[in-house]
């Protein structure tokens, strides 16, 4: 099963080189949007046919194609994002073959489902060992490479390895994403924004990120000349530093409204209280923040018209890397207002009105993402570690 499933006969599997169990393992996720066909070609050109010619690998490596008909018709997606239906409801549908008479209620379910079925098999090889998984993506804005990720500790420390932008916490703003389904299942997933669609340079930066990556986990073994060449490509171009960034806001668009971004905006573009942004059904869109912009939408296809994000202090990390190790998490059930979510033992329900004396800051400091169902009377806390 196996052999057949995760071998290169899988047109789905992009390069596929096995070790053996007890080796790291680097699994990548290329193309997961169909307009962003940057990071397939960059790994068919670097695990191409001399591709065990090339490196010396002391693990395992599997390259997965993502959505495959958005791809073909070079579309974000075709009826619903790919990286949004990670739910445990479409989950639980498409194991139990819930598909109807005509198949798939739609396209991105078959897609789903054909990755489940490998991730799913990626993990009963190789998940007793080192494991990591990369998404890898490009953006509609100019911007330097940078890495979006669920904020865990684990995640945390793979990110820093790399001298790019480190984004903490965009799952709290994104529903059913492929990386935050992987930290659920145990292990360490980042996201990787490589740059522009359209730019060349981001093809070589998905290549330099995947080397870092492969020597990270000491399945390929680069010199330290090699190591600060890939990290050049990876440096940002545009004087943002790297380090860690949290996101303020999230503007979010409705299927029908007419979004349009101001012209000119790139990643970390530095912006005002007060900053005309983009008009919307006809009307202004103003920051209510100082801090940069993040992800600006200049594409038509898009659930986000953008964020604002801004850096995090060492100070922060620091106490929320402590506190998180300590049993101040666990005793929040004895608190009024907050109440543990049974069977799932990972998962509480706030009430902000009679918990109001913990704001979101302090959650996030104890390492809980907030899942806002009603943001003014039911919150849902999803524990990481």
């Amino acid at each position: 099963m196996f052999e057949s499933l995760l071998d290169t006969g899988n047109p789905r599997v992009l390069f596929a080189h096995h070790r053996d169990t007890r080796s790291p393992t680097l699994v990548i996720v290329a193309g997961i949007h169909g307009n962003e066909p940057a990071s397939v070609i960059a790994m068919e050109s670097l695990f191409g046919s001399q591709a065990d010619s090339n490196f010396s690998f002391d693990g395992n490596v599997l390259v997965l194609k993502g959505n495959e008909q958005a791809l073909r018709q070079n579309l974000r997606y075709i009826a619903k994002d790919l990286n949004r239906i990670w739910t445990t409801e479409n989950l639980r549908r498409i194991r139990r073959k819930d598909v109807g008479q005509n198949g798939f209620a739609y396209p991105e379910l078959e897609e789903l489902a054909a990755l489940d079925q490998l991730i799913t098999a990626i993990l009963a090889r190789y998940g007793q060992g080192r494991l990591l998984f990369a998404d890898l993506h490009t953006t509609s804005s100019e911007s330097c490479a940078f890495l979006p990720f669920n904020d865990t500790l684990v995640n945390r420390a793979v990110a820093k390895q790399f001298p790019v932008p480190l984004i903490l916490g965009i799952e709290e703003y994104l529903e059913g994403p492929l990386m935050s389904h992987i930290n659920d299942l145990g292990f360490p997933a980042l996201g990787f924004e490589a740059g522009r669609h359209e730019d060349p340079g981001s093809i070589r930066r998905h290549q330099a990120f995947v080397k870092l990556c492969m020597n990270y986990l000491g399945i390929i073994h680069l010199s330290a000349v090699d190591i600060a060449r890939e990290e050049g490509f990876l440096k940002s171009k545009q004087d943002v530093r790297p380090g860690f960034y949290e996101i303020l806001c999230r503007y979010p668009l409705g299927p029908e409204q007419r979004f349009e971004m101001k012209p000119g905006f790139f990643n970390f573009n530095p912006i005002r209280k007060g900053h005309l942004l983009a008009s919307n059904d006809g009307k202004p869109v103003i920051s209510p923040y100082k801090g940069m912009i993040f992800l600006p939408l200049y594409q038509k296809m898009g659930q986000e018209g953008f964020f604002i994000v801004r850096p995090v202090s060492r100070f922060w990390l620091w106490l929320s890397q402590v506190l998180r190790k300590t049993r101040l998490p666990d005793i929040l059930p004895l608190l009024p207002g907050i109440s543990k979510k049974e069977p799932q033992a990972n998962r509480y329900a706030v009430n902000p009105k009679i918990a109001r004396f913990l704001n979101k800051e302090i959650f996030h400091l104890l390492g809980f993402q907030i899942v806002l169902k009603d943001p003014a009377t039911h919150w849902e806390l999803v524990k990481r570690k």
